[in-house]
């Protein structure tokens, strides 16, 4: 079972929260999330923990206690399709799923992480926000 743990400490690491949950049962993975650009915790992370019985035993115990002078909040991590998997990963898959919608009118999609851009598409995100070179409609 995949747990959601928030509301951590900013210097919380995976080794803490893997002692942590260790006193309930065997942890498979820990990991707490990082915010790439900056390298700082985002403060929530997950535990994974093979034992549904040692899990919830867990989750029971630990929600709403304080680790680390922060009262932690945890919780089990919802799923997609029945499948356990942090919110970026769920957001990823569905956006992977949904296609780009494409009339008979030539019409594209707006989205600038369009595949299928005409030039004037193009060259109107390009050229977006420079005075004196913003798109004009041939219209």
């Amino acid at each position: 079972m995949n747990l959601f743990v928030a509301r951590l400490n900013s210097s919380t690491t995976t080794k803490d929260l893997q002692k942590l949950f260790s006193h309930y049962g065997l942890v498979t993975t820990v990991k707490v999330i990082l915010d790439h650009v900056t390298g700082q915790s985002k403060c929530y992370g997950f535990v994974e923990m093979p034992n549904n019985h040692e899990a919830h035993e867990a989750l029971k115990e630990l929600d709403e206690t304080p680790f680390q002078e922060n009262i932690i909040t945890v919780r089990e991590s919802q799923s997609v399709d029945g499948h356990s998997m942090p919110g970026r990963l769920r957001y990823q898959v569905r956006n992977s799923t949904t296609s780009s919608r494409k009339s008979n009118n030539n019409e594209f999609n707006h989205s600038p992480y369009s595949i299928n851009k005409t030039p004037r598409e193009d060259n109107s995100l390009r050229n977006f926000g420079y005075r004196g070179s913003g798109f004009r409609s041939f219209r």
